[in-house]
C-alpha cells in the first residue's frame, strides 16, 4: 500500500506534511521474532506530526535506516527516542510490540506439548527467559527431562523453589488421556496416577509414548513386557488369567469371507479367557488364520483343540453350527464361461460334510477340476454320475449357463432348441470353442459349406444344409447399397429379390458373402456373373443395358447448365455415354464450351448433326440469369446488375457476345469504365451511337443500380 504525501507550502510558514494513507511496517528480528509498527497509532498520539519521527529518528528511506537493538533503543536511539516511560511506554513491555503465542513443542518419544506464553507473562518479564534461558523464535535445542532436572531449560525455574519441580509433576505440562487398545481393552492414565504411580515408572522404561510407540502382544506381557513389567500377579494382578479386568466386554468376532461367526460371550459363560488365549489361539495382530482341515483330525488347531466331537461338536460335519451362511459361488471356466454353484438348491438336501472335506476342500487347497476328471467321479462328478444325481458327462445346461447367439446379418442360434436334439458335446468343443475365444474365430459361409463350424451338421444329411437354407438362420435380410467405382451408389434390394427367389438361388453359387465376397464390373456381369447371371433378357432385364433400374440417376447442375438424365435415357443407351465420353464418378473431368466445341463431352453428339450444337444454342443447356458485379474497393459505387434477359429480348443472341467480347472459359479479366469507353466489353456495343454510351455520365445509373433497386428484368431502368 502506497503512502500518499501531500506537500503544502505557504509563504512565510514552515512545510507541514501531512500522511493521507498509512500502512503497516514489519521489522523481522534475528532473535526476537517479528515486531509490527503501526503509522495510524503514532500519527494519531502525534496530531499526524510526521516531522516528529521523520528525519530525526527514521529516513523515510527505509534503505538509510541503520540497524538497532534493544542496547541501543535503551540508549535513547531509534524506537527509544519515545519508548522511555516518559513520552510513551517503555521498552521491557516487550509484548507491546513482540507478538506472542502458544508454542507447540514436539517431543521425541511422546507427542506435542503447548507452552503457554500468556500463562507465563503474567508472572514473568521475557528478559527473565529472552535471550539467556530460551531464543526468542524457532531453532531452540532439544533438551531433555534429565537435562531440565539439572537446570536447563524449564529446569532452570521448574525447580520446586521458584516454581513446579519438572521430576514427578508430568502432567502439569504433559496432557495425558485413558487409551483405547485393540480387542476392546482400555488402558486408564488417571486409573494409575491416582494410586501414586509417577509417570517415570512406566515411560520410558516399558512404554515409549507418541508415534514411536510400540504395541505388545500378550504373550509379550506374560514374558514380563509392556503391562507385564508391573502386572506379574506380584506387583498387580497378572496379565495372565485376568483377561476381564483390561479387555471390558470383547466383540464376536465375525469372519466375513465364510460367514463364520465366533461368539466370545457364549464361551466366556463356559470357559476363561486363558483356556483359549494363548496357548491354542493369538489374538491380535499376530493372530493367524486356520484351514477348517487343520482344524481337523489329526492336528486339531484353533477350535479343533476342543470342537473333536467329545465334550464339544466337531469341527467336521457340524458347520451350520459356526458358518451361519452360504454364498453362491461363480466359477470363471476358461472354455465354458460362468457357471454358478449354489449352496442354497444343495444345502436343502445334503449335508455339509456329504462335500467338505471329503470331496471338496475350501480355501486356499481347493483345487480346480477338468469336466474329464468330473466325468471319473472327482469333484461335482462324486455324485453327478447318473444314479445319485444328473450325469456331468452331459446335461451341460443344468450348470453352465447358455443362451441364444445373435450374429451378424441378423443371424440366430438357439441353443435350447439344439438341445432339444443334441448333447453339448456334439458340439464343444470339436467344432465351437465356448466362451469369449470363440470371438475371435468366426467361420464365412464358404468355411460352412466345406463342414467347418455349423456346417459339421448342417451339411444336408444330418440337418438342413447351410447351402440355400438361409432362411432358417438369417431371420432377415439387409438391404444393401454398393459402392461402384464408375457408377456411384448402388442400391440392392433383398427384399425386392426375396419376393420372387429363394436365398440358394444366388447364395453362395453366384454371391459368396462376407470376408469372401467379390465385386464384379459391368462387363463381367454382360458375360453371366454375378447379378449377370439373371439379368441377361431372359430370366430378367438384361444388365447390358436398363441402367436406371439399379443404378439411380439424377439432374445435373453444372456451372449454371442443366443436364437431365432423364430427357437422355429416352432417347439413348446410358454406355453410349457411359463411360466412353463422362465418367459417372466425382472423378469426372469438367470440360469447357472451347473443348466441347472441338467434339469432347457433350459435343460429341451436340455437332449440329446428331444434335444441336454446343456453339449458338447456349439457352437450350444455360438458363439465363441476372449477374451482379459488386465493386468491394470503391464502397461508394453502386453495384452492377446485368441482366441476359434484357439482352436477348432485344433481339441478341449470345454468340454476339461470347466468344468475341467474353472468354467462356478461364479467368476472366476485370475492365473498367476507362477500357469500356475504348471499345471494350460492354463499351463494344455502349459507346457506338447504337444505345447509350458508358462514357456519358448520365447514364451511370442504367448499370449501377445498387443492391435494393430492382435489375432491369424486374421492372428497373
Amino acid at each position: 500500500m502506497k503512502r500518499l504525501l501531500l506537500s503544502l507550502a505557504l509563504l512565510g510558514f514552515p512545510v507541514l506534511i501531512f500522511a493521507k494513507d498509512f500502512k503497516l511496517v514489519t521489522y523481522y528480528t534475528e532473535n526476537a521474532g517479528r515486531a509490527v509498527f503501526e503509522h495510524d497509532v503514532h500519527l494519531k498520539a502525534l496530531t499526524n506530526n510526521c516531522t516528529v519521527c521523520h528525519n530525526k529518528a527514521f529516513n523515510v528511506d527505509h534503505k538509510k535506516n541503520p540497524v538497532a537493538t534493544m542496547a541501543d533503543m535503551e540508549q535513547g536511539k531509534s524506537c527509544g527516542m519515545c519508548h522511555n516511560k516518559t513520552r510513551a511506554f517503555g521498552l521491557a513491555e516487550c509484548t507491546r510490540c513482540h507478538p506472542v503465542k502458544e508454542v507447540p513443542i514436539v517431543i521425541p518419544d511422546f507427542g506435542t506439548l503447548t507452552f503457554s506464553h500468556n500463562v507465563h507473562t503474567k508472572l514473568y518479564l521475557c528478559q527473565d527467559c529472552h535471550n539467556k534461558i530460551f531464543k526468542a523464535g524457532p531453532g531452540n535445542p532439544h533438551v531433555t527431562m534429565a537435562e531440565m532436572e539439572k537446570g536447563k531449560s524449564c529446569g532452570a525455574c521448574h525447580d520446586d523453589k521458584a516454581a513446579f519441580t519438572v521430576k514427578g509433576s508430568c502432567t502439569r505440562c504433559h496432557t495425558v488421556r485413558d487409551l483405547s487398545l485393540p480387542a476392546a481393552s482400555f488402558f486408564g492414565h488417571d486409573y494409575h496416577l491416582k494410586k501414586n504411580y509417577q509417570c517415570g515408572d512406566c515411560h520410558s522404561q516399558l512404554f515409549i509414548a507418541g508415534p514411536n510407540s510400540k504395541r505388545y502382544s500378550m504373550l509379550d506381557m506374560e514374558r514380563g513386557q509392556s503391562c507385564g513389567g508391573c502386572h506379574n500377579g506380584t506387583g498387580a494382578f497378572s496379565v495372565k488369567g485376568d483377561c476381564g479386568r483390561c479387555h471390558r466386554g470383547v466383540g464376536d468376532v465375525r469372519f466375513k469371507a465364510h460367514q463364520a461367526l465366533f461368539p466370545h460371550g457364549y464361551h466366556l459363560n463356559i470357559y476363561r479367557c486363558s483356556d483359549c488365549h494363548s496357548g491354542i489361539i493369538v489374538g491380535g495382530a499376530s493372530a493367524k488364520r486356520y484351514t477348517m482341515q487343520e482344524m481337523e483330525k489329526p492336528q486339531y488347531r484353533s477350535c479343533g483343540a476342543c470342537h473333536q466331537g467329545d465334550f464339544a461338536f466337531s469341527v467336521s460335519g457340524s458347520c451350520d453350527r459356526c458358518h451361519k451362511g452360504t454364498r453362491e459361488i461363480n466359477y470363471p471356466i476358461q472354455d465354458a464361461g460362468n457357471v454358478l454353484f449354489s449352496h442354497t438348491f444343495h444345502v436343502e438336501r445334503y449335508q455339509c460334510a456329504d462335500c467338505h472335506y471329503k470331496v471338496f476342500a475350501t480355501g486356499s487347497r481347493r483345487k480346480g477340476y477338468t469336466m474329464a476328471e468330473m466325468v471319473k467321479g472327482a469333484s461335482c462328478g462324486a455324485c453327478h454320475d447318473g444314479k445319485q444325481a444328473f450325469t456331468a458327462a452331459a446335461n451341460c445346461g443344468r450348470c453352465h449357463p447358455v443362451k441364444d447367439i445373435e450374429f451378424t446379418l441378423d443371424a440366430l442360434f438357439g441353443h435350447d432348441r439344439h438341445l432339444q436334439m443334441y448333447s453339448c458335446t456334439d458340439c464343444h468343443n470339436k467344432l465351437f470353442v465356448a466362451g469369449p475365444k470363440y470371438q475371435t474365430n468366426r467361420y464365412t459361409m464358404v468355411d460352412m459349406e466345406k463342414g467347418k463350424s455349423c456346417g459339421g451338421c448342417h451339411e444336408g444329411k444330418s440337418a438342413f444344409s447351410v447351402a440355400g437354407d438361409c432362411g432358417k438362420c438369417h431371420r432377415t435380410a439387409p438391404e444393401l447399397t454398393l459402392k461402384v467405382q464408375d457408377a456411384g451408389n448402388t442400391p440392392f434390394s433383398h427384399k425386392v429379390h426375396i419376393s420372387m427367389y429363394t436365398c440358394g438361388d444366388c447364395h453362395n453359387g453366384i454371391f459368396t458373402t462376407g470376408v469372401a465376397a467379390k465385386r464384379y464390373n459391368m462387363a463381367d456381369m454382360e458375360k453371366g456373373k454375378s447379378c449377370g447371371a439373371c439379368h441377361d433378357g431372359k430370366a430378367a432385364f438384361t444388365a447390358a443395358a436398363n441402367c436406371a433400374r439399379c443404378h439411380p440417376v439424377k439432374t445435373l447442375k453444372l456451372a449454371g447448365a442443366t443436364f437431365s438424365h432423364d430427357f437422355h435415357i429416352g432417347l439413348y443407351r446410358c454406355n453410349e455415354c457411359h463411360s466412353k465420353l463422362f465418367n459417372p464418378t466425382p472423378l469426372n473431368l469438367r470440360r469447357s464450351m472451347k473443348e466441347m466445341e472441338g467434339g469432347k463431352s457433350c459435343g460429341a453428339c451436340h455437332d449440329g448433326k446428331t444434335a444441336f450444337s454446343v456453339t449458338g444454342n447456349c439457352t437450350k443447356c444455360h438458363k439465363l440469369q441476372m449477374i451482379k458485379f459488386d465493386f468491394p474497393d470503391k464502397p461508394q459505387t453502386k453495384s452492377v446488375k446485368f441482366s441476359h434477359k434484357v439482352h436477348i429480348g432485344r433481339g441478341y443472341e449470345c454468340s454476339n457476345c461470347h466468344y468475341k467480347l467474353y472468354p467462356s472459359e478461364g479467368v476472366k479479366k476485370p475492365v473498367t469504365m476507362g477500357e469500356m469507353s475504348q471499345g471494350k466489353s460492354c463499351g463494344a456495343c455502349h459507346g457506338q451511337g447504337m444505345i447509350f454510351n458508358v462514357s456519358d455520365n448520365a447514364y451511370c445509373e442504367k448499370c449501377h443500380v445498387g443492391e435494393t433497386e430492382p435489375a432491369p428484368e424486374e421492372g428497373g431502368q
